[in-house]
């Protein structure tokens, strides 16, 4: 049976082709249209990425048994499609996402994001919240919590994410960027966090309630707080104070969801979806402060894996079929491109590119990645969902002087924004004590969670004690920083009157102990091989995420990754999307020469080739 997912809403769209319950291909829109989230616009209709698995698959949509999506998606999207197309429940395609790829046979499924399907279109109401139990191909709505839009669609009424893109918002950031206000909140303290209590409620049943009046009143709070700030290092802290209090309390939300469901559920296994999910921080602390033990979160929790979602739900329920767990696949689903396709593109760019021969590219790339070089990676088939693994990344060795300047500089970010880090899997379980599979977002076939490995970390550090393997914070170097703050009164950032640590933090949750073996707190060298057993990266209250690759998942990144360990006896490296900011990770070979070229990176791994980038007369 070939099956035809689609994704999305308004934005996020994207395609998944699955032949007999096997995904053949999977892309994002916006990795196609080269527009960041893919938002609906007159290019829609064009529905590029079901194209581009069709094309890769070899077969035409007339080959399809069944084309399915959510019943949110804009309709221009697969207005191709209709009549033929089959439409569903936008949340169970979520959690269809979360638990059908997942390794377990049972499980609860917990999905929340903005808004979904309609449930009253007429009086504009929306699902926000669904609790589900799972088991074989089964899916069982337990409780669903709804919520009303308002009538200039901005805010919506009992729902988590639209909790925090208020703030989002309110503190300068446009819509889809709650992982600015994540990475801000680090630098906040808990000034807010009361006052933030009074904007909603929690009920006996898990659930979630705040009124479109609390909405405004909130905006209104926030609005009222920044304008009582002056430029420069007050605003910036007002801004950090809103974001660490919505984070506290999307994360008590969270919490008080997951304990419900365990409770009506019994299960050990839980599994995440929905945009809400994106936010790493509060996925940290489901699985430490609720009962359950296993958690499995999908590559991409947004609406773009909801094509994936649409896709296994049309295989089992509409198909019949049966299932069974297994191992959860790779995230690389887009398409892997020739050789001959790569080279065209370095030949291109010969005035700006010259080849560095090597026997084994993993062992050079490594040498030169100690030597503080900073080299994209361009091979294989994209990675599904917005982080990347190896396949379209940037590295580089996070020790060494300079370079998290040089990728804040290169890639146009804000520098208050932590870099993730990527680690052999056999080193990230030496970082704490043995968890068995209590390990998070682990973008591994062996393991049963797809992301991060925040077990391998610790939370809690101030701004001025933050002791990541760049170095303190200096707030001196916050470049970009836009409308947060002016740089030349930031001066006093590094020495908070009352810094956030782990002991001291009171959001209603409960502080993070800081002598929990889960939380290792005392800063290590990761470039001391002397301790390779305390390996741990420290980040400001957690926000960085540490990915844990083996030779199942991708066996290229894990032999550079021991090269670089062989020279260093360091087995992490920095790891960032190859993209710059704004913009969706490259797709093409022509897409990484550009992006390579025009970030000013030092070495291109492209294949199975090297290129180094030539410097020009200024540089020389």
């Amino acid at each position: 049976m070939l099956i035809l997912g689609l994704g999305g809403s308004i934005h996020d769209f994207s395609a998944c082709l699955l032949h007999e319950g096997k995904i053949v291909c999977a892309i994002e829109e916006e990795r196609l249209s080269r527009s960041k989230q893919a938002f609906v616009d007159a290019s829609t209709f064009r529905c590029k990425a079901a194209r581009y698995c069709l094309d890769y698959a070899g077969v035409t949509e007339k080959d399809v048994d069944l084309i399915i999506g959510a019943d949110n998606i804009e309709s221009r999207y697969y207005a191709r499609y209709v009549p033929g197309i089959r439409l569903m429940n936008h949340h169970l395609a979520h959690a269809a996402s979360a638990f059908y790829p997942s390794p377990f046979t049972e499980a609860a499924v917990l999905v929340a994001d903005g808004r979904g399907s309609y449930l009253d279109r007429e009086n504009k109401i929306v699902e926000t919240v669904t609790y589900y139990a799972a088991g074989g191909a089964e899916i069982r709505e337990i409780r669903k919590v709804a919520g009303r839009e308002s009538d200039d669609f901005r805010n919506v009424s009992n729902s988590a994410g639209l909790f925090y893109l208020a703030v989002t918002e309110e503190i300068g950031f446009g819509p889809m960027y709650d992982e600015k206000t994540l990475a801000v909140s680090a630098y906040g303290t808990d000034r807010l966090v009361e006052p933030f209590r009074a904007f909603y409620s929690l009920d006996d049943e898990g659930g979630f309630s705040q009124t479109l009046g609390q909405m405004n009143e909130l905006r209104s709070l926030i609005r009222a707080e920044l304008g009582r700030s002056e430029s420069g290092g007050e605003l910036f802290r007002a801004k950090a104070d809103a974001a660490y209090a919505v984070q506290v309390h999307l994360e008590r939300i969270l919490i008080h969801a997951c304990r419900y469901l365990h409770k009506r559920t019994g299960s050990d296994n839980l599994c995440l979806a929905g945009s809400v999910f994106l936010n790493h921080a509060a996925v940290n602390r489901l699985l430490r402060e609720t009962p359950f033990k296993r958690l499995y979160l999908p590559p991409a929790p947004g609406d773009a894996g909801a094509a994936v979602g649409s896709a296994l739900y049309g295989h089992y329920v509409l198909g019949g079929h049966h299932r069974e767990a297994f191992l959860p696949a790779a995230p690389y689903l887009g398409k892997p491109y020739p050789a001959e396709a790569m080279e065209e593109a370095a030949r291109k760019a010969g005035d700006f590119l010259e080849e560095v021969k090597a026997e084994d590219v993993n062992g050079q790339a490594a040498r030169l990645l100690s030597e503080g070089n900073l080299v994209a990676v361009f091979r294989g088939g994209a990675e599904f969902g917005p982080k990347a693994l190896g396949n379209r990344s940037i590295l580089a060795d996070a020790g060494f002087p300079g370079n998290i300047s040089r990728l804040n500089s290169a890639k146009k970010r804000e520098a208050f924004r932590p870099f993730d880090y990527i680690v052999l899997e056999e080193d990230a379980g030496k970082a704490v004590p043995p968890q068995g599979e209590r390990r998070f977002q682990a973008h591994a076939a062996e393991a049963c969670a797809s992301g991060r490995l925040d077990d391998a970390e610790s939370v809690g550090a101030s701004p001025a004690d933050r002791t990541d393997p760049a170095g303190p914070v200096n707030p001196a170097n916050l470049a970009n920083l836009a409308d947060l703050a002016d740089l030349a009164d930031l001066a006093d950032l590094a020495d908070p009157a009352t810094p956030v640590t782990p002991a001291n933090r009171t959001d209603p949750v409960g502080p993070v102990n800081p002598t929990d073996p889960v939380n290792p707190v005392n800063p290590v060298n990761p470039r001391d091989p002397a301790n390779p057993a305390n390996l741990t990266v420290l980040t400001t209250e957690g926000t960085a995420q540490m990915h844990a690759i083996s030779p199942g998942l991708n066996a290229e990144m894990v032999a550079l990754l021991e090269n670089y360990k062989r020279i260093t006896g360091c087995p992490l490296l920095l790891n960032t999307s190859f993209n710059l900011d704004g913009e969706p990770m490259v797709e093409t070979p022509a897409e990484a020469v550009r992006c390579f070229l025009k970030a000013e990176l030092d070495v291109l791994l492209m294949g199975n080739k090297l290129y180094r980038r030539k410097k020009t007369e200024e540089e020389a």
